[in-house]
């Protein structure tokens, strides 16, 4: 299991599959390959299981979910391809899990 927790709040929490964590993670930081902050923190989340957004400094924590509503939205209406295809081979039905759990981050995302 995997988890990325937005605050402390129950509600603003994602908990899936290891593999679903993993894959947005390397789905944002391939789409944001400029930032070496982004993408060490989530070397790190992937290393841990686990992505506490709400202990990053303020302004990294407001990039890091600026960034995964951002490649998550895209995923969904298919603005930004995904590397879930490729690991699994086009497996539609993981293809799909993948886009199910997309749609809970965004719920569990804070609103601005």
């Amino acid at each position: 299991m995997g988890a990325i927790a937005f605050s402390k709040n129950p509600e603003e929490s994602w908990v899936v599959a290891g593999w679903a964590l993993r894959q947005i993670l390397d789905d944002v930081a391939s789409h944001h390959p400029q930032d070496s902050e982004i993408a060490e923190e989530f070397e790190l989340a992937k290393a841990t299981d686990g992505l506490m957004v709400y202990l990053l400094r303020p302004d990294l924590a407001a990039r890091v979910t600026a960034a995964i509503r951002e490649v998550a939205n895209g995923v969904l209406s298919g603005a930004i391809q995904s590397g879930v295809a490729d690991k699994h081979r086009g497996d539609e039905r993981t293809i799909r899990q993948y886009k199910d759990a997309l749609r809970e981050l965004i719920e569990a995302i804070p609103k601005p």
